[in-house]
Formats: C-alpha cells, sequence, structure tokens
C-alpha cells in the first residue's frame, strides 16, 4: 500500500510540474480573462445586461468591489475601465459553487444568491452589487485585489 502511495504521489508531483511549466509559458493576456467567453471557476459582472459590455472576474469572495475595474474581455468594450462597485448589470455564475452578491460592503445587506451555471440580468440588483461571498473558497469575505482573476 505505502509503495502504491508513494508511485501516486511521485505521479503527481511530476504532473504539477509539468503543469506548472505549460501555466508558466502561458501568455498573461489569457490569464486575466481577455477572450469574450466568461473563464471557467470565475464569476463574471458585465457592465451592461444581456451579458455585454466589458467584464470584471472574480474567482474568490471580496468584501469590497471598488479596488477593481471593468477590464476582462475585449478592450474598448462599453464600461471598459469602469470601477466594478455598483456599476454591474449582468452576471454569470461560472464556478461549481453558490455565491451570493450584496448591496453593502464586507457580505452584508440585501442579498442574491446564485447557483452554480447561473447566467442573469440582475433586475432590482442592478447598479447596486458591492460585495461577493464565493461558497467553495472556504469563505472569508475580505478585501482582495483580483485583478488577477
Amino acid at each position: 500500500m505505502k509503495l502504491a502511495m508513494r508511485k501516486m504521489a511521485t505521479a503527481g508531483a511530476v504532473l504539477a510540474l509539468g503543469a506548472g511549466a505549460f501555466l508558466a509559458s502561458a501568455p498573461a493576456a489569457n490569464a486575466s480573462g481577455s477572450g469574450t467567453a466568461c473563464p471557467s471557476g470565475r464569476a463574471c459582472f458585465y457592465f451592461n445586461s444581456d451579458f455585454q459590455g466589458a467584464r470584471a472576474d472574480y474567482a474568490n469572495s471580496d468584501a469590497g468591489m471598488g479596488n477593481e475595474l471593468f477590464t476582462d474581455g475585449p478592450a474598448g468594450r462599453n464600461g471598459w475601465g469602469v470601477q466594478v462597485n455598483n456599476n454591474s448589470a449582468s452576471l454569470i455564475n461560472n464556478t461549481h459553487a453558490y455565491i451570493t452578491i450584496y448591496d453593502s460592503p464586507d457580505c452584508v445587506g440585501y442579498a442574491w444568491y446564485i447557483q452554480p451555471g447561473d447566467r442573469l440580468n440582475l433586475g432590482e440588483m442592478k447598479n447596486r452589487v458591492s460585495s461577493i461571498y464565493v461558497a467553495y473558497n472556504g469563505g472569508a469575505c475580505i478585501s482582495r485585489d483580483q485583478s488577477w482573476a
């Protein structure tokens, strides 16, 4: 049993090294979500309804969305460079977790619960989202810089 466990651990280490080398050679634009689609594992906010305009991608909970800008997706789209806080009109939850969006910082206040895979216009929450809780990340709702997401 110990031998099998060591072989699996060694194989895992080799795969991790290979994946690390592959990711290290990937262009930075791919990491920031520069394509038109919402990347896997992200909650994507859009400046306009119907998933239009500039996009902001979130991978983790964030107690304050004032330090991120709509700078994902193709450059120059409507809302490009605008602060995300209180400026989102639609959302795609492309994570495998429930997320909660709040109308106040620090994950308090009026909340909407969004299932994995949901795509929605924000309706009464349009231009009111100030913080996000992503359930799978262990959950501390702290301020994070997610401009890399």
